[in-house]
């Protein structure tokens, strides 16, 4: 969390930045594209500040009402940037092209759009860097393999590839809204500059469709990932004493937070005492080798035809 709270924090103080000279130079120009692209930062600047309020708050420890913690709560916060991006910064974006296109207004003063649309890039490809350099180490350090599509969609951790999502998204629409002014000041049509608010709203949709399904899956509850499993069958494996593991099934509890559940099958004649203190030896070699498990729950079965 450390590190996608960085990324964040990066790309939270650049949006903010950058919205508020979009905003100004769109009221300057009459330039609808800017006034979307303002939105579009704005946006993404509430984003950032709900996924370092929704993290903050899945760190609580577990209660009463939430035995397992509170890990699963950046799940949900996930899902209202989702529908934020969707409503409020595609919605909005779409709104302000079509009231471009249906109430044209003059374009004036081009070079100050070119102007902050170049400042603007520079700041979204600073913390687009940031954010890949600190997602590539987390795929490092998960093993993740194949694409980046691959890797967001194993990631169990929302506030990594958000902050990529919504960065590659800005660059896009940074170069939408550019060609878009150009156009526009070159056929001095204003329909031009609304149709490319209007797609910049679209890029904002599937940004926010693909983030929903994503958080769509974990809300729903997801296993640990392959590779993770794997590593827990082995060491459980490691402890034949025990008996023949049937069943494991995991749980994603938050980002670096899961369930394990065992299913074993016990011979009738095994030795209760030496089945105690062998489960008793598995669970530690578990919590040791694995930090992120945060319970472990056994159903051991009785079976005179286990190894």
């Amino acid at each position: 969390m450390a590190s996608s709270t960085k990324a964040l924090l990066g790309a939270l103080a650049a949006n903010v930045a950058i919205a508020v000279t979009k905003f100004v130079v769109g009221g300057l120009t009459g330039s609808s594209v800017m006034i979307a692209e303002g939105i579009h930062s704005l946006v993404d600047s509430g984003n950032s500040g709900l996924m370092i309020y929704g993290g903050r708050r899945s760190k609580r420890g577990p209660d009463r009402d939430h035995p397992f913690g509170h890990g699963m709560e950046l799940y949900f916060w996930s899902l209202v940037v989702a529908m934020v991006v969707f409503g409020g910064g595609g919605g909005m974006s779409i709104y302000e092209g079509i009231h471009a296109i249906t109430h044209p207004t003059p374009l004036t003063k081009l070079w100050p759009n070119y102007l902050v649309l170049g400042a603007a890039a520079v700041f979204e490809g600073a913390s687009l860097y940031v954010g890949l350099r600190e997602f590539r180490a987390y795929r490092r350090e998960r093993e993740f393999t194949g694409s980046m599509l691959d890797a967001v969609r194993k990631s169990k951790d929302p506030a990594m590839f958000l902050t990529v999502l919504e960065d590659g998204a800005a660059l896009i629409g940074l170069a939408i809204a550019a060609v878009g002014v150009t156009l526009g000041h070159l056929f001095e049509s204003s329909v031009i500059d609304g149709v490319a608010s209007m797609l910049i709203g679209l890029v904002l949709m599937g940004e926010a469709l693909l983030l929903g399904y994503e958080c769509r899956g974990l809300i729903i509850g997801e296993s640990a990932r392959t590779v993770l499993v794997d590593k827990i069958r082995r060491v459980i494996e490691r402890h034949g004493e025990v008996g023949k593991l049937e069943d494991l099934r995991t749980l994603q509890l938050g980002p670096e937070s899961i369930l394990v559940f065992l299913r074993i099958d016990v011979p009738t004649f095994a030795d209760v005492a030496m089945v105690r203190q062998g489960s008793t030896d598995l669970i530690a070699d578990l919590r040791r080798t694995f930090p992120q498990i945060r319970d472990v729950f056994f159903d051991v079965s009785p079976t005179p035809h286990a190894a």
